[in-house]
């Protein structure tokens, strides 16, 4: 991890109280669903504007904005875990000690759950600034800074810099690289392949890989991909689905091609597994 954390408070200090309680009861009685989860934001909202809350969830420690981060929002005010079906795949690539690679990692759900799972050894890559400081508070009120390495760089086809573009309203982490203009505060991001990440690290094997970069997907994946040994290449891929027409090249369809196979499709995401004797143990 990195040592760039501001001071905001140890986390429990943000805890819910009072009334907060009340709201908190519909959503883990299973109500929290359509037009009573968006009553449910708006009263907590209304309570707390722009104030951050300290909650347990899935067993990890998180700090949450709810009122400018989409991720947030639906960790606290949703009934149902968030990515149940895409986790339960993760947790049988890496409760023993797995590799685990977090490509747009946002405030750390999928790597924190992972480190929570048993992952040994987690990359998480985050370029925005502040989804970053978050990140690393969130890692650092669960003890997991041993285990999971943060990166402040987005990934691409080769080393450089690009501009990051970040809504100003409703959902920090919905940031996204592009060479033209786009609405929302503008970050200048180091960005580097991942094959040269994976290799100044160390790493000689993935278990499992999850990626949401907003439409970015093939221009991260496909120069791995084309070039990378199969030994490297990861065993599970978790990969947002829903930003295939930005894409140039249809990555999903490459990758069904080339040894993998969809083990599960969510409204988000697809889950596919690299066949069991297509790749050589590293």
């Amino acid at each position: 991890m990195n040592d760039r954390t501001k001071n905001p408070g140890r986390w429990g200090s943000h805890a819910p109280r009072g009334t907060d309680h009340l709201l908190l009861l519909a959503k883990k009685a299973g109500l929290a669903h359509g037009p009573l989860k968006r009553i449910l934001a708006r009263a907590w909202r209304a309570r707390h504007p722009g104030t951050p809350v300290d909650i347990t969830y899935q067993g990890v420690r998180f700090r949450l904005h709810p009122w400018d981060n989409v991720t947030d929002a639906k960790i606290l005010f949703g009934s149902r875990n968030r990515d149940r079906i895409e986790l339960e795949a993760l947790r049988g690539r890496v409760a023993d000690g797995g590799i685990f690679i977090d490509i747009g990692a946002n405030i750390g759900y999928y790597s924190l759950i992972a480190a929570a799972f048993g992952a040994a050894r987690i990359v998480a890559v985050e370029p925005n600034p502040l989804a970053l400081e978050r990140l690393d508070f969130n890692i650092l009120a669960n003890g997991y800074e041993e285990r999971i390495k943060t990166l402040p760089v987005a990934l691409g086809e080769s080393t450089g810099q690009a501009t990051l573009f970040i809504p100003e309203q409703g959902d920090m982490g919905g940031g996204r690289i592009s060479d033209h203009e786009l609405e929302g505060r503008q970050v200048t991001v180091p960005v580097r392949p991942l094959a040269a990440v994976l290799e100044e690290l160390g790493i000689n094997r993935i278990d499992a890989l999850k990626i949401d970069v907003e439409g970015m997907e093939d221009t991260v994946l496909f120069p791995f991909f084309e070039t990378a040994p199969r030994s490297l290449w990861p065993r599970m891929v978790i990969i947002e689905h829903t930003s295939g027409t930005d894409w140039k090249r249809d990555i999903l369809s490459w990758l069904l091609a080339h040894g993998y196979t969809a083990t599960a499709r969510t409204r988000s995401n697809m889950v596919l597994q690299l066949d069991a004797g297509d790749t050589a143990a590293p």
